[in-house]
């Protein structure tokens, strides 16, 4: 980057799966001044894991979920999707084909100047950057946002996202599938311990302490946790930023990413009830109880949310609030 010119400050959001990241990067999309990013750097990882081939060849639970995959991209809904991507990117100027990603494009593109804009919001995983650290782009402001949720919450809703994302609602599965293994292409075990490590890297860098914030505060009281996050990234707030345009259309020319990510990811189970978002909604049920009461914590379920509790509690303890 050139020393002369002004920096836009980098504002990466590293949340955990099901924690309204996807809302909480559409609400700043519409703030003054900004560039939005979706999920670059897990796109890179995805070339490197979902979309290659090779990628643990031969591990049966990796074969099952290539078969589960390739049947659910099989269907017409998600055809009629694809065929849509392939005519909306094909001009794009803000997206990049899947295969093309990598993390070495990623840090190229947010190391340039972004003229016009005073910041760039990047939404992403912290299992996509912690052993890729030195992928970040190297420029004079960078500010990190954990976005976490309770375990007990987010893991519910993950496997029942998985689940609908590749079409295996059939009776039975809720009981018979294990949650880290429906798409074992990321550390679902590891999600919250993951989190709490980079957590521990940041604050331990020459840069800010990370800002820390629950989904639960967010959705519940964001008159109240919006201004604070935003004084304490230096965005000016206003309240008129509660509400933003509903229905996902516009992001598909104000996010930069990948055609997948963006034009079909949007509109799958995955992420399309943000992208379609006004604003954040209030929780229906305290704080620490999964949001679906006629999903099981299953076994599976109970042995991860066990294991994340101490990590969760850590970063709780950090939040704004």
């Amino acid at each position: 980057m050139n020393p002369d010119t002004p920096s836009a400050t980098r504002v990466f959001i590293w949340a955990t799966p099901r924690t309204c990241s996807t809302a909480l990067l559409k609400c700043l999309t519409f703030v003054d001044d900004v560039d939005a990013w979706l999920g670059p750097y897990v796109s890179a990882e995805f070339n490197q894991t979902w979309h290659n081939p090779d990628f643990m060849k031969g591990d049966p639970i990796v074969e099952r979920m290539r078969e589960d995959a390739a049947a659910c991209d099989a269907s017409e809904s998600m055809k009629a999707l694809r065929k849509e991507m392939d005519a909306k990117s094909l001009n794009s100027t803000n997206l990049i084909a899947q295969e093309e990603i990598s993390y070495e494009w990623v840090k190229e593109q947010l190391e340039l100047p972004v003229p016009g804009k005073r910041f760039v919001v990047v939404k992403d995983h912290p299992s996509s950057i912690i052993d890729n650290l030195q992928y970040l782009p190297d420029v004079p402001d960078c500010r990190h946002v954990l976005l976490t949720r309770h375990p007990r919450e987010a893991y519910v809703s993950w496997k029942n996202m998985v689940l609908k994302r590749f079409g295996l609602e059939e009776d039975g599965s809720w009981e018979t599938y294990h949650a880290a293994n429906i798409f074992p292409y990321m550390p679902v075990k590891d999600f919250y311990q993951i989190q709490n490590r980079l957590r521990k890297h940041l604050e331990e860098s020459s840069g800010p302490d990370p800002i820390i914030v629950d989904t639960y505060d967010l959705c519940s009281k964001p008159e109240v946790i919006l201004p604070k996050l935003f004084s304490e990234l230096g965005i000016p707030y206003k309240a008129s930023y509660l509400e933003w345009e509903a229905g996902g259309a516009a992001l598909e020319k104000k996010w930069k990413g990948t055609d997948e990510y963006i034009l079909v990811e949007a509109k799958t189970f995955v992420m399309k009830r943000a992208a379609d978002s006004s604003r954040f909604e209030s929780p229906k049920q305290p704080w620490g109880t999964a949001t679906r009461s006629d999903l099981k914590i299953t076994p599976e379920l109970q042995d991860m949310i066990e294991a994340a509790m101490p990590h969760y509690e850590e970063l709780y303890a950090k939040r704004i609030h």
